[in-house]
């Protein structure tokens, strides 16, 4: 039954918005939850709290829950693309069937 105040039956204000950020907003968030780092770089608990005792990610608590900086995980992340593995240089990183496709074309020279 409306209330005067608005439409909803809640009571609840409407504001256009749904109760779920959508990405964009995910997207723009300055930290979030270990949980949720953990998904951003697909990694389990262990490897993520193994990064944090080595201090590769900027982490505070709030209270009791721990917060984990965006902007240390994308650090995070360009560094790792920034460093080769051992024995690999960038052109290691190509799949196979492109270099595939290089061999062909160069031997039809």
């Amino acid at each position: 039954m409306p209330n005067g105040y608005n439409d909803r039956p809640d009571g609840c204000a409407d504001t256009g918005t749904s109760a779920r950020p959508d990405s964009d907003q995910i997207d723009r968030r300055l930290v979030v939850t270990p949980r949720r780092a953990w998904r951003m770089l697909d990694c389990g608990a262990t490897h993520g709290y193994e990064l944090l005792a080595a201090g590769e990610l900027d982490s505070y608590l709030d209270g009791r829950a721990r917060r984990i900086t965006v902007a240390s995980i994308e650090k995070f992340i360009t560094r790792k693309l920034a460093t080769p593995r051992s024995g690999e240089t960038r052109g290691d990183l190509v799949e196979p069937a492109v270099r595939a496709r290089k061999r062909t074309r160069e031997q039809a020279r």
